[in-house]
Order: structure tokens, then sequence, then C-alpha cells
């Protein structure tokens, strides 16, 4: 792995690219491979449950592809950009603890196949932690 940028205590890889899902994305060729971001399986707590889509599922940029659930939350992950899926984690099925405790390295959840540029607004890590410095400070605001 490269450097890493901290933003509040959370680790971001400078190599990766990110969206507003709090997803990661990492491409490879043509591949795209996509995980939950630290902060994203910080805010989520525990995974207890995971669902994923079958390689071969096609996908649209921004669609629903799968959903997690943990104690106190039930979300949904997206597809960053339109193709196919054309792998799945199998690890992180049996096993979603994993998102929680390496979300950048085993606990990857699936990789699409893209021949197209276009899909949702990717941020770089510098472009990520002005967007979640904002966050951050508007959930503070909340908590007031």
């Amino acid at each position: 792995m490269g450097e890493d940028m901290k933003i509040g205590e959370w680790h971001f890889p400078e190599e990766l690219h990110y969206d507003e899902h709090h997803q990661w994305l990492k491409r490879e060729g043509n591949t795209i491979i996509i995980g939950l971001t630290d902060y994203g399986q910080y805010t989520r707590g525990d995974i207890l449950y995971l669902s994923l889509p079958e390689a071969g599922t096609q996908v649209k940029a921004g669609e629903a592809v799968g959903s997690l659930e943990t104690g106190k939350w039930v979300g949904r992950f997206y597809a960053p950009q339109t193709g196919e899926i054309c792998a799945v984690n199998a690890e992180v099925l049996e096993n979603a603890r994993l998102i929680n405790q390496d979300p950048y390295g085993l606990g990857w959840l699936f990789k699409i196949k893209t021949h197209s540029s276009e899909g949702q607004m990717l941020m770089t890590v510098e472009q990520l932690k002005v967007w979640l410095d904002r966050e951050l400070e508007r959930e503070k605001a909340c908590d007031v």
C-alpha cells in the first residue's frame, strides 16, 4: 500500500478514489474494485450480514447493488460505474467482519468490469478530506 491520509481518526489510502457512499474504488485496467472505507465501516458498526450481487450481473452507475446490516443500521452498496460484476469477495460473505477489520484489504466487496469512464463523481483523497471534514462538522452541529 502507498501513503495513507488521516482524516479525523480514519485512514484513507492515497492511491484510491472515493465516492459519497463512503466506498473506495481502485481501478485496474477495465476492472474496478469496490469496498467500504475505514470511516464507512466505523459509522455503520459491526457488520452482521451482507448481500452482494452475483458475478455476471449488469449494473448501472448509481444503482443499489447490495446491502449490509449491522446492529443499528441497514444500508446499501452502490455501483459507482456502469458495467458487469465480474467478481464477488466470497470471504466477506462468509465473514462480514473482515470489512470492519481490514476495509482496504481482505474486506473488499466486489469488482466491476467497465468499458465506460462515465460514472459518479469520484473524489481523490484530497477532495474527500474537504468533503468529509464538512460532513463531520455537520454531525457535530447536530450533537449539540
